[in-house]
């Protein structure tokens, strides 16, 4: 059975409770989260098993033992001779009430039953809604379930946090609410729109349940994304109707105010005490709310207790009801220092249009610093209450822009999707194109239409040629990562055709851009570095994310990977200063890429947080750009298993694919598989002119040692038309590697490998130093000269142990062996005591890896890796994961 989405850990757990010696688990967490749907999955699991399943009623919940009454009759149902028997007789027992023996007894007497059901067929008992059970009940089951040792029974709960704390007395995992991901993939067979599925996983908050029943009660228009998503579950559905009996359980007043908590996120302590006083309530009203778990109080922070409570709350109440709370909340914001609250709440209680709110709500949303997400919401409102149409779709335009970088998306296209071309302005359908442009590239959800951003440029030429020149900046943006070199180069020539004096310097600078990225792909390298020189001086009189960060990929395309990380990391603090979540994880990629482009594999950390960011925002296909950065990043370290599990998160098409061929290249020239590496990085860099040139030293070495050197030649010629106009140490050490595995005198390649050390010397890429090294060391070899053979071997040696670099280890000792040197493998004293698996694990941990992440990597359970770790501190006598990294460097 396929493991349900986002409950990776679970199913784990799940499964070597299944294989192990028997034992129990307790599933908990907020109502909807997916509890139900992990025990049947169990059940399904359970293969040979006997499998009872309750599911404890609230009904029942004040009557003793009539859960267990109800599994006693399970047993007697599903089992036969003594054990149905026993089972008969001790639900006879409990229907005359127990009291010629003790409580304990009964409860041995169950355990001896269930051992004795086991003894024929090993039992799984499944126990949903244990929070319902009534008290001798649950303290009968968690008895047996804290005595499961070597028997053949599992036992697995289900739990809702909502009511009680959990508390059996066995391990308890916490059900977490599903990322994004997971999200749409609960979402693939029900909802086929992808920006649909993206948007309820955003109202869902991570809730299986919600997501499922949302999506079943779309309307055709909504499925399609032709008309707005519900925002909540329907009246009748269970949870909210279980919500209404809990909010109704709660005086008038305290209901009133929990309300005004959830019609305003920012209110604290003294706005609602404000809001109170002026509707004649006193703010202790509020303490019967903090008793029931519906929200709390943090300072002076008001937070529900679960995020979709805060929804059905606001939901529950009618319309007449949530527009007086919006027009109280008016009046007790401050329009001057809080303006955009004020006038949203102003919009929120109004009836009809009103052009003047509007425009004030338009204003105060334009104002607001780095508050994307509120302001998204308040143009979507004033765009509502506006009566012009085409005033109206430029404030929706501008909701999507603030919508994408607050890291929403799905909804940025759900609300581009309201514009229609036919009834808008030209200027507004450009800059709609140009925003569903950009998404699409950073999401991958949908390749960008070219010919249409083309369309909007010649219309637009005339009178906006600023927004003309960004159509065709993102249409060449398109053609770069499909690797259309000649389409790209035909857009740069027309933006560059149309390029007039005094630009302003944002347009200016796309064009630097444009100039740069067609004269690296038409080999005019000396022209590419005159307009980066250009595009550096001019964005440093600005203050623009995505201007820094298109300057860091110049940059990088003319050798210049110091000056890319400064611009890309530049670019990433604006964005991060701005919270702008559509910047961010594209600038830690050029960032990642600048570092790789240096030869850093000692730290993936900028890649690790822009994978991280570019998840939580969405934007898939930058996720797959760095999932495929940290591949290449593992294959040249010889990780195979951490190359691959990335290689399986990069998407299966575009630039992030061919990146990800040439990392699995790299494993076949780890492993000697040269003819394999040749063949796949020429099929991966063939549309990718760029990819391919950075690719060459990689291109030359399979080559040279497959025997095709004339291929080999031809892609250094243009590597070396390339890398000589940088004067970058790297790459003219690269350069001069190469020339060397290509020389057939071996004078000649002596010249070039010396050169080589020389220039690395001078770039400090220490594995690119120490692969030159294997290599010259192995020709020496070759050649009969074994102790110069060893000098060069012994000093990659020494770069190969310090970055871990286990299959560089292995080939350099190989070497130094049939050089005639002896040499043993080090590694720290203390980690003698380790056993092989353990050492694994430890180096590892020792990197940064996580439990879970080392259990992915080497195919374990977390729960083996955990019991691992706790040997190994004892082992080390270390305390915590740093010291360890220190004594494992």
């Amino acid at each position: 059975m396929s493991p349900l989405p986002g409950r990776r850990r679970e199913h784990e757990a799940i499964s070597e409770l299944l294989a192990g010696g028997g034992g129990a688990l307790v599933f908990h967490g907020d109502p909807g989260i997916g509890k139900t749907a992990l025990l049947e999955s169990a059940a399904g699991q359970a293969d040979g098993f006997l499998v009872l399943a309750l599911a404890a009623a609230e009904t029942e919940s004040t009557l003793p033992f009539a859960a267990l009454h109800r599994l006693l009759g399970a047993v007697v149902e599903n089992a036969s001779g003594p054990p149905a028997s026993q089972a008969l007789a001790l639900a006879r027992l409990l229907e005359s009430g127990p009291a010629g023996e003790s409580r304990f007894a009964t409860f041995v007497r169950l355990l001896r039953l269930l051992r004795r059901v086991a003894g024929e067929r090993p039992l799984l008992c499944c126990v949903d809604d244990a929070h319902w059970l009534d008290p001798p009940s649950l303290e009968a089951l968690a008895f047996v379930a804290r005595r499961l040792r070597g028997d053949r029974i599992a036992m697995l709960f289900g739990w809702c946090d909502e009511t009680v704390p959990v508390s059996f007395g066995v391990r308890g995992l916490r059900l977490a609410p599903l990322d994004d991901r997971s999200s749409r993939e609960v979402l693939r067979d029900l909802v086929p729109v992808a920006d649909v599925a993206g948007a309820l996983g955003s109202i869902a908050m991570g809730s299986p349940c919600v997501l499922t029943d949302l999506a079943r009660s779309l309307t055709p228009e909504q499925a399609r994304g032709e008309a707005p998503l519900p925002q909540v579950l329907p009246p009748e559905h269970r949870l909210r109707r279980a919500h209404r009996a809990r909010l109704l359980r709660l005086p008038a007043d305290t209901r009133w105010l929990v309300l005004l908590a959830a019609a305003d996120e920012e209110l604290d302590v003294d706005g609602l005490a404000a809001a109170a006083a002026v509707s004649g309530v006193d703010i202790g009203a509020l303490e019967p709310a903090e008793s029931s778990g519906l929200l709390r109080v943090d300072g002076a922070a008001i937070r529900f207790v679960r995020p979709l409570v805060r929804a059905f709350t606001y939901h529950e109440s009618t319309m007449v009801q949530r527009r007086s709370v919006h027009s109280l909340l008016a009046r007790s914001v401050d329009p001057r220092t809080q303006p955009l609250r004020h006038y949203l709440h102003r919009a929120l209680a109004a009836y009809g249009p009103d052009d003047g709110l509007a425009t004030r709500l338009e204003r105060a949303a334009l104002a607001s610093h780095g508050r994307h997400g509120a302001a998204s919401r308040a143009l979507e409102r004033a765009a509502e209450l506006t009566g012009d149409a085409a005033i109206a779709a430029a404030r929706v335009v501008a909701a999507a822009r603030h919508a994408w970088r607050a890291g929403e998306p799905h909804r940025a296209r759900m609300l581009l999707r309201r514009v229609r071309p036919a009834t808008v302005p030209a200027r507004v359908r450009a800059v709609s194109a140009v925003l569903e442009a950009e998404i699409g590239l950073r999401t991958g959800a949908a390749a960008p239409d070219v010919d249409a951003l083309l369309a909007v440029a010649d219309e637009l030429a005339g009178h906006d040629r600023g927004l003309a020149i960004g159509a065709l900046a993102r249409a060449g943006e398109a053609l770069w990562v499909s690797g259309e070199r000649s389409r790209y180069l035909d857009v740069a020539r027309r933006a560059l055709a149309s390029r007039r004096p005094g630009e302003p310097p944002i347009v200016e600078l796309a064009c630097e851009h444009l100039a740069t990225l067609s004269a690296t792909l038409r080999g005019a390298h000396r022209r590419a570095a005159d307009a980066l020189g250009r595009t550096v001086t001019s964005v440093s009189t600005l203050d623009n994310a995505e201007a820094f960060t298109q300057a860091g990929l110049a940059a990088i395309l003319c050798g210049a990977e110091l000056e890319a990380h400064r611009l890309a990391g530049r670019g990433a603090a604006i964005a991060r200063a701005n919270r702008d979540l559509s910047v961010e994880p594209r600038a830690l990629e050029i960032a990642a890429l600048a570092e790789l482009a240096m030869g850093r594999y000692d730290d993936p950390t900028t890649a690790l947080r822009g994978l991280e960011l570019a998840r939580e925002s969405g934007q898939e296909a930058v996720a797959s750009g760095q999932s495929a950065l940290l591949a290449l990043h593992a294959a040249i370290l010889g990780d195979r298993a951490a190359c691959l599990r990335r290689a399986r998160d990069a998407r299966e098409a575009g630039w992030a694919r061919a990146v990800v061929e040439w990392a699995l290249a790299v494993l076949d020239l780890v492993d000697g598989r040269h003819p394999e590496a040749f063949a796949r990085l020429r099929a991966a860099t063939g549309a990718h002119v760029v990819l391919r040139v950075a690719a060459t030293p990689h291109i030359v070495e399979a080559a040279a040692r497959c025997g095709v050197r004339p291929a080999g030649v031809a892609a250094l010629r243009v590597f070396d038309a390339w890398a000589t106009t940088t004067a970058n140490p790297r790459w003219l050490a690269l350069s001069a590697r190469c020339h060397a595995l290509l020389a057939e005198d071996n004078g000649e390649a002596d010249e070039y490998f010396r050169a080589a050390l020389e220039q690395h010397a001078r770039s400090g890429a220490d594995l690119d130093r120490a692969w030159t090294a294997l290599l010259y060391g192995q020709r020496l070899r070759r050649q009969r000269r074994p102790a110069a053979a060893r000098v060069q071997l012994r000093g990659a040696l020494d770069t190969f142990e310090r970055l871990e670099a286990r299959p560089w280890i292995d080939r350099t000792v190989a070497e130094l062996r049939a050089a005639g040197h002896h040499v043993e493998h080090r590694q720290p004293p203390a980690v003698e005591a380790l056993t092989p698996q353990q050492v694994q694990i430890a180096r590892l941990v020792a990197d940064g890896a996580t439990n879970r992440e080392v259990a992915a990597h080497l195919l374990l359970s977390t729960r083996t890796v955990d019991h691992h770790m706790r040997n190994i501190f004892a082992k080390l006598g270390v305390r915590s994961r740093v010291e360890l990294a220190r004594l494992m460097s």
